[in-house]
Formats: C-alpha cells, sequence, structure tokens
C-alpha cells in the first residue's frame, strides 16, 4: 500500500532532514484527488509564514477547488486566478448594477442566483474570514496584475502589499532604479546601515515602507520625464 502527503510537508522535510525520528505522528484519510487538493489549500493557508501574495494564491486555491466541479464555473479560464477572477468580477457587477438601480440581464442574474451563496460562505469560512468583494477589489489585483519578477521578490522578502504595489510601481517608473533598490538584497553578507541615513541602495528592501518606495518611484519618475 501506498500513501501520499496531502498537507505537511514542510514539517515532515524538517523531521527527515533535521532529525533522527524514524517515525511521525500522521491522519491517514482516504481522499479523491479533489479533496486532496481541498485539503493541501486549506492547510497552506494557515501557515503563519506566508507572505501577502502566498496568502492571495491560498485562497484562490480554496475558491477554485471548491467550485472547479461545476461546469459553468471550470469554463471561465484556463487557471485558477483567472476563472476566480471571471467569477467574483462578474458577481461584483451584478452587485454594483443592483445598487444603482440598474437593469440586470437575466444571464447575470442566474449566474448571481447559482454562484453568490457559494461564494460567501467559501469566504466566510476561511480560517480568517474575508468579505470577498475586498478580496476582489484589493487582493486579487496583486496576483493579477503585479510583473512575476516583483511578485518573486514579494514573495521572498516577505514583503506586505502596500510594498509589493510601491515595488510595482517604482519597476514602471525606472528599471534601473528598481534594480539599484532591489540588489541590496542579494547582499546579506553586508552589514545593513542605520535606517535614518536612507541610502536604499543599501537597505534591506524589507526596511523600506511602502511609502519610502513610493517615493523613490516618484523621484526616479521625475528624472525620466527631465
Amino acid at each position: 500500500r501506498r500513501y501520499e502527503l496531502i498537507a505537511g510537508e514542510r514539517r515532515f522535510r524538517a523531521v527527515r532532514d533535521f532529525t533522527e525520528m524514524e517515525t511521525i505522528q500522521a491522519q491517514i484519510v482516504i481522499a479523491g484527488d479533489l479533496q486532496a487538493r481541498r485539503i493541501s489549500a486549506a492547510e497552506n493557508l494557515q501557515r503563519e509564514d506566508l507572505s501577502s501574495i502566498e496568502t492571495i494564491e491560498a485562497i484562490v486555491e480554496i475558491v477554485d477547488a471548491e467550485l472547479i466541479e461545476d461546469k459553468r464555473y471550470a469554463t471561465m479560464g484556463k487557471t485558477p486566478a483567472d476563472r476566480v477572477k471571471t467569477l467574483i468580477g462578474q458577481l461584483d457587477s451584478v452587485r454594483r448594477s443592483e445598487v444603482r438601480g440598474s437593469e440586470v440581464s437575466g444571464h447575470s442574474k442566474a449566474l448571481s442566483r447559482k454562484f453568490a451563496g457559494q461564494v460567501e460562505k467559501i469566504f466566510k469560512n476561511l480560517p480568517k474570514p474575508l468579505e470577498w468583494r475586498s478580496f476582489y477589489r484589493h487582493d486579487l489585483p496583486i496576483l493579477m496584475d503585479i510583473s512575476e519578477e516583483v511578485q518573486k521578490i514579494s514573495i521572498q522578502d516577505g514583503l506586505n502589499r502596500s510594498q509589493t504595489r510601491a515595488l510595482e510601481t517604482l519597476k514602471a517608473a525606472s528599471v534601473e532604479e528598481f534594480q539599484r533598490v532591489t540588489a541590496y538584497r542579494q547582499k546579506s553578507s553586508n552589514p545593513v546601515v542605520e535606517p535614518d541615513s536612507k541610502d536604499s541602495s543599501q537597505i534591506d528592501l524589507r526596511d523600506l515602507s511602502a511609502r519610502e518606495i513610493k517615493g523613490i518611484a516618484e523621484k526616479a519618475a521625475k528624472k525620466e520625464s527631465l
């Protein structure tokens, strides 16, 4: 009989690589691929060291795993993020139209009746309950609109949402300045200078606030326009 590790891979590797333990406590469950995906996604979201982007990715995975068996939902995009964005974007559009008193098509009404309750329940039952409209407006754009390079840096350095957005703004303003600011993060052997000096080329990126990163971006944009 063979077993597959659904959740707890980091803990398992830590025990295997850094202890002499030959056995561990584990819960054995009989689960299909979809159920295993749901368990893994829920477990991942409860990790304490998740970056802002990893948290958003974990929520997307939970929503997608819960809804993917619905054929209508499954056709809304090629990736989990695409499908989640399409669905809750349409739900948000229906809600805003109803608030304004605008006419809503029969197709849109049917979609809302079918999925609104399910989406509300999923977000309510997250380890940290979240309002899905807030997730759509403030969190999902970070995953969908931020460049892959900035996302990678954000995950590695554990940047928050505001820092991540500001870093993307800096990259758009000046690639040269972006590279200068992010270069120091790779020089971990160098002593970190006192933050009071605010020399962004010698301060760990994690020590720069979103406002400071935006300030660098604004200066870079002015310089580029000259």
